[in-house]
């Protein structure tokens, strides 16, 4: 067992373990975070800007909360168009 992973890691090269470019994980990870962390962000300000706009319906408040919705829901089509490769 011990020789087979010594040989996945002699394999791999420099910088890496098992043959994972730990780097470019990273960089993945912290995109892929911040995109979540964005789309959370404009969802949950929207549901706020509408019911701060009320029952009477605000212009401004609501016309943001709508912008709020599209911009979360515009990223989420992007990462699905990205993900799937038929789309390309």
């Amino acid at each position: 067992m011990m020789h087979a992973v010594s040989e996945l890691v002699q394999a791999a090269g420099d910088g890496q373990f098992l043959g994972v470019d730990w780097g470019a994980f990273m960089v993945v990870f912290l995109v892929a975070f911040a995109a979540t962390i964005a789309v959370v962000v404009a969802y949950s300000l929207g549901l706020r800007l509408l019911a701060v706009a009320g029952e009477r319906h605000r212009p401004v408040p609501t016309g943001a909360a709508w912008l709020c919705f599209a911009i979360a829901g515009g990223a989420v089509l992007y990462g699905l168009w990205l993900i799937i490769p038929q789309f390309h």
